[in-house]
């Protein structure tokens, strides 16, 4: 009678440890991702006001740096830099088509003359709204 062969490897690859893994790493993406700042790195004014209970897909994020450099947070223009005209050039492709909610994100060492321009090429335009983000007052 022959027996099994002592030699003979098994010849599978045992996945659940790697799906273990694999597991834990979308659990750590899952909680970390609301907490990453999207856009460029800007020091907003510390207000109180209410925070924004409804946030709706179709708004758009427009940021002003302390230099005065508009950034349109979109994919295709993720971190670029633009001047008044080339930023409502773009808005004035975006916004007709759509009711879109716009949100300005301002550095507080902005000079109030960008803001007070950006609002009045937004108003020509005519979204849904224009709101201000800002962060809450340190108690």
């Amino acid at each position: 009678m022959r027996t099994r062969d002592p030699k003979k490897y098994l010849a599978e690859i045992n996945v659940i440890p790697y799906v273990d893994i694999m597991l834990v790493l979308l659990l750590i993406f899952m909680v970390t991702a609301p907490f990453l700042i999207q856009g460029i790195n800007i020091d907003l004014p510390q207000v109180d006001s209410a925070p924004i209970e409804d946030f709706e897909n179709n708004s758009l994020t427009i940021s002003i740096d302390s230099k005065g450099n508009y950034f349109l947070e979109l994919d295709t223009f993720r971190n670029v830099s633009m001047d008044l005209i080339k930023l409502e050039s773009e808005l004035k492709k975006i916004i007709p088509k759509n009711k879109i909610e716009i949100f300005i994100r301002a550095d507080s060492q902005v000079i109030f003359n960008d803001v007070a321009l950006l609002m009045s090429s937004l108003q020509k335009l005519k979204p849904n709204s224009i709101n201000f983000l800002t962060e809450p007052k340190d108690d």
